[in-house]
């Protein structure tokens, strides 16, 4: 990363961090089976990770789950590969401010829904993703445990040097299962 990007991301952080509500209490871990609408943010670079989240949103949709998902492309144009679907969309550098946090008048929709759940299914220390869990309007966030990863999420699941986004999302469903009962 180039000495001018990591400033920006410094000051981008600081001013994420300023904007941070500092009372999570009033949110409570919602049960899997109550939940109805959900986020799921993921890092859309390699499409290996995207085949994975769309399968696992499959999954969701299948458990009667509305589900909508916003993927980051860190590239300054979107490539043509990435497609828009109705359940689906992306944001790159281009939807970023000059401290490299999203805009949200150019994110669309997804900060505007009130998710029952966010789910930050990526593992990569990325402000913009992280920003995205700070900006949204979801009632719960769970993520996995990175730096700082409790600044951003309500719960975060640690997932040891398995690092596989098909694990930490089943290891979040089987969270949302076991601690609701």
């Amino acid at each position: 990363m180039k000495l001018i990007d990591k400033i920006k991301n410094k000051i981008g952080r600081f001013l994420l961090h300023k904007g941070i509500s500092k009372n999570k209490n009033g949110r409570s871990l919602p049960s899997f089976e109550q939940l109805l609408d959900i986020g799921i943010v993921y890092n859309a670079n390699e499409k290996n990770n995207e085949e994975k989240i769309n399968l696992f949103a499959n999954y969701l949709r299948g458990q009667g789950k509305k589900v909508f998902m916003l993927g980051y492309v860190d590239a300054k144009i979107l490539p043509p590969s990435k497609k828009f679907h109705i359940t689906s969309e992306y944001f790159w550098k281009e939807k970023l401010t000059k401290f490299n946090l999203p805009d949200a008048v150019k994110i669309g929709r997804f900060l505007e829904t009130p998710f029952d759940l966010l789910m930050n299914i990526y593992y990569e220390d990325e402000l913009p993703l992280q920003a995205i869990s700070v900006y949204s309007r979801a009632k719960y966030r769970i993520g996995a445990k990175i730096p700082n990863a409790l600044v951003y999420n309500d719960t975060v699941i640690d997932t040891s040097t398995n690092k596989d986004l098909q694990n930490l999302a089943s290891q979040m469903v089987h969270y949302l299962k076991v601690v609701s009962r």
